[in-house]
């Protein structure tokens, strides 16, 4: 489970005890964080060492905005508290062209306080219809200004970026994008609404896959993708892209952690036949198709007026 919320994570109030509670029955968590708050932080750290075994920080490392604000320090120490608590964490930079002057000082300064250099993400454009890279470079420039940082998990999600995903995919049945302050649910970020999950809380999960995915490609396919929304798509795992090896020859993710992040949904999810999927592709298009209508009934009507 993935906790991430509009602005800092750990500013949520009481998200620690529902946190708590989750991996207590026997979940994993994820929290995204900037890990600059380290009273929060401690909330976690004081549990017990069985359950910090399956809980992960992924540390946003907002570079030039933690030296502004003079709290590189504080960043990486609640990191090395993270790990030294029996916590997972792993640490994630967002390639902007404003950093590229700051290249050298940031791979310096994740070496020393680390032990590797930080993984990269992809800057991405909402704005635009193929939600695009989010830079000034051309893909070659910008190939080789970040290549050097050698992440594995930059380089698959780079593989699967403005690639569109056509195969059946289990979102709104393996895995649901859920708001934790009213209980609403749809079935990806770009999915349909699913109901309210606290309304029935004795009830089963929604189980209505998206089938084909509506939108230009699966930016987030380094979560999905790897977990297996698409069954046998691509081998690479969530864990191995997540985790790096430490100059000590340690690792950022605790072991049993990393073994349940390299695991697969199909392993543990029934996959549907060909014929049921095409009940789904079908319900996936009338929606498309019933949204399209409605937003050129809404441009054509402005505020409601007949």
């Amino acid at each position: 489970m993935n906790f991430c919320a509009d602005g800092e994570t750990l500013l949520t109030k009481d998200l620690d005890l529902y946190v708590k509670e989750l991996v207590e029955e026997g979940h994993y968590a994820e929290v995204v964080t900037n890990l600059t708050r380290t009273a929060a932080l401690e909330k976690y750290l004081s549990w017990d060492k069985d359950l910090l075994k399956r809980l992960e920080f992924k540390c946003s490392f907002h570079y030039l905005e933690l030296k502004k604000k003079n709290l590189l320090d504080v960043f990486a120490e609640n990191v090395k508290r993270v790990w030294a608590a029996g916590a997972s964490a792993n640490i994630e930079i967002t390639p902007d062209d404003s950093l590229i002057p700051y290249i050298d000082d940031v791979k310096a300064y994740a070496l020393k306080h680390f032990g590797a250099l930080p993984h990269l993400t992809i800057a991405r454009d909402d704005r635009t219809a193929g939600i695009d890279y989010l830079t000034n470079l051309s893909q070659e420039e910008y190939d080789k200004t970040w290549g050097q940082f050698e992440s594995g998990f930059w380089q698959f999600k780079k593989s699967v970026f403005g690639v569109r995903q056509t195969d059946f995919c289990y979102a709104g049945s393996w895995g649901y994008y859920v708001d934790l302050t009213t209980g609403e649910a749809t079935q990806c970020y770009c999915g349909r609404h699913l109901g309210n999950l606290f309304a029935h809380p004795e009830k089963p999960l929604p189980d209505k896959p998206i089938g084909k995915c509506e939108i230009a490609h699966c930016y987030n396919g380094h979560a999905f993708l790897t977990l297996g929304y698409i069954p046998r798509k691509y081998a690479t795992c969530y864990g191995n892209i997540r985790d790096r090896i430490r100059l000590d020859g340690t690792h950022w993710l605790q072991p049993d952690l990393l073994a349940f992040f390299n695991t697969k949904l199909e392993e543990t999810n029934q996959e549907l036949s060909l014929l049921s999927q095409q009940k789904y592709i079908v319900a996936s298009f009338a929606n498309r198709i019933a949204r399209a209508l409605k937003w050129r009934i809404k441009k054509l009507i402005p505020n409601g007026k007949r």
